[in-house]
């Protein structure tokens, strides 16, 4: 799912951030400006926007898998109200 990172420079700097480990991430943070670090946070919030909207989008398909359309349409109209 693409979600709201919709560039492909974007998802690979997200990339980077969530699979760099120790000295490597160390380093870049030890060079990151304020504007690299307020990039940073831009891409992980909107990550963390695109997990959300995608554990709604499973709840959404196991309840109509569980229940039928009925308590799915429960669950949307729950969701509309956020």
């Amino acid at each position: 799912m693409k979600g709201l990172i919709t560039n492909e420079w974007d998802r690979d700097n997200l990339n980077f951030l969530l699979n760099t480990k120790g000295d490597e991430f160390k380093v870049w943070h030890a060079q990151a400006d304020a504007d690299d670090l307020a990039y940073a946070q831009e891409l992980m919030d909107a990550y963390s926007r695109e997990l959300k909207l995608r554990a709604q989008e499973l709840e959404i398909e196991g309840n109509i898998a569980l229940h039928g359309v009925g308590l799915s349409k429960e669950v949307l109209d729950r969701i509309a109200k956020l």
